[in-house]
């Protein structure tokens, strides 16, 4: 499989129960195809309130605040996007915190959000959806990693902000102290962590440097990047018994702790600026 970054010459890891896994050998990216006979995991309300309830129901508020700052240090702010808002919580955190000036928050989803005062909920696929309007501000949160087309996926980010706005993309850190020990336990036959990593759930694994890449080719200019852990709580632990829960948390928890004092955070948060000489609002 060649790299969907650089186009680059990957190695293929086909161990793995799901996918089959590609390392580009130029670039460092790794990326994912489903294997034959496995479902593409479905994006459904089952998703949001059952398999991933630990998620959905633990919100990262400390970088929900750093956007929020963010927000506030902008001269346009007037509009903000939240692409794959999920439940909502990004836009229903920024719209309980008192703001300096108001801003009209919109959110896309593939399912519905329930009528909310202050947030326009959109539903559908944002490929598909035509929203003829930009935007002072795009967020997108940990959605990326689950798109196949991440080029596609950028330019419409980039065609949803106004000329000078901001586009902040939020995902997974391949290079966070917690994949690279997966890796290494990997060598020494232990692949649980490994296996749910690397699982049907994400396509694509960035590391900050083919994060980074991508969108410089795609023409957004990075200023900036947060780098944060997600919450313990929000982690699905994959195991039945208690003690082993507490045993595995412990270790994420470590590792966590690791990577924020060596900057191999689990999460990494891109800001970019759309150039702002643009001036034609292109199609999505």
């Amino acid at each position: 499989m060649d790299c969907p970054i650089c186009g680059g010459p990957s190695t293929l890891d086909e161990r793995h129960p799901e996918v089959e896994l590609g390392h580009c050998t130029r670039c460092g990216h790794r990326f994912s195809q489903v294997k034959p006979g496995v479902s593409m995991e479905p994006y459904d309300a089952v998703y949001f309130e059952e398999t991933h309830r630990n998620w959905f129901s633990h919100p990262n508020l400390p970088l929900f605040e750093q956007i929020a700052r963010l927000i506030d240090r902008e001269s346009m702010s007037g509009s903000l996007i939240d692409v794959g808002c999920g439940n909502g919580a990004l836009l229903r955190y920024l719209s309980g915190r008192p703001a300096s000036k108001p801003v009209a928050l919109t959110g896309v989803d593939l399912v519905a959000n329930g009528p909310e005062a202050g947030i326009e909920f959109i539903q559908g696929d944002i490929f598909l959806l035509d929203v003829a309007r930009q935007f002072s501000i795009v967020v997108s949160l940990m959605t990326i990693e689950h798109i196949a087309d991440i080029r596609g996926f950028v330019r419409r980010l980039r065609a949803l902000a106004k000329p000078g706005g901001l586009v902040v993309i939020n995902t997974i850190n391949d290079d966070s102290t917690l994949y690279g020990a997966a890796r290494m336990l990997r060598r020494f036959g232990v692949v649980l962590p490994f296996d749910r990593l690397y699982s049907r759930h994400h396509l694509h694994h960035f590391g900050r440097a083919s994060l980074s890449q991508l969108l410089h080719s795609e023409g957004l200019s990075p200023t900036g990047v947060i780098l944060g852990n997600a919450p313990l709580a929000a982690l699905d632990i994959p195991v039945s018994s208690r003690a082993a829960s507490l045993i595995l948390r412990g270790a994420v928890s470590s590792l966590f702790a690791l990577g924020s004092l060596s900057g191999r955070t689990y999460a990494q948060t891109v800001v970019c600026r759309r150039e702002a000489n643009e001036q034609r609002l292109e199609p999505g």
